[in-house]
């Protein structure tokens, strides 16, 4: 240390700020014209490095820094569980509809899955429903409106939103089903 080449830091407790061991840095040498010149560390006669200090420490530094980038990611993460993002296979003009009455992406989700379970499949080795992706939206958007008519009217739902939504639909695609002018659409 007295040659400059390491420097000793003083390392506390964070408890009780009593001596640990110390951090060695290695300090670093200037080159000039074929001499190793090192500054000259600054001494303190008055006191040794070991004695008790106020100040952060090198060791409490780190400790700190870890503590703030745990919570900067504790804060992505609460960013993350508060967006409310509503998956792709749900029509933005449903969303839309749908998220004037219900601010949870889970529960939109929900709503339209059951407009798209209701639609029967007409034919099993195709594949083919009884109405197209324009109607179901149709019938989604329509049903939805009439959903939300039922509960301002303050109609009680026994079973829950979903299965009263469920009824709802079923009707609807029932009645549009054997309607000539809505399946030529």
């Amino acid at each position: 240390e007295s040659l400059g080449i390491i420097k000793q830091l003083e390392m506390k407790r964070g408890s009780d700020m009593r001596q640990t061991s110390n951090a060695i840095v290695i300090q670093p040498m200037i080159v000039e014209e074929k001499q190793v010149v090192t500054p000259e560390p600054a001494k303190n006669s008055k006191s040794c490095h070991t004695n008790k200090t106020n100040s952060i420490s090198l060791k409490q530094n780190i400790l700190n820094k870890r503590n703030d980038i745990a919570l900067d990611s504790k804060k992505h993460e609460d960013n993350f569980q508060q967006a409310n993002f509503v998956s792709h296979w749900v029509p933005d003009r449903f969303v839309s509809l749908v998220s004037s009455f219900y601010s949870e992406s889970k529960t939109i989700q929900e709503f339209w899955k059951v407009v798209r379970q209701c639609n029967p499949i007409l034919n099993h080795e195709t594949g083919e429903k009884a109405f197209n992706k324009d109607q179901e939206l149709t019938i989604g958007i329509k049903a939805i409106k009439e959903f939300a008519m039922k509960v301002k009217a303050g109609v009680r739902m026994k079973k829950g939103i979903f299965a009263y939504f469920n009824g709802i639909v079923n009707n609807l695609m029932d009645k549009l089903y054997f309607d000539r002018n809505f399946m030529e659409q």
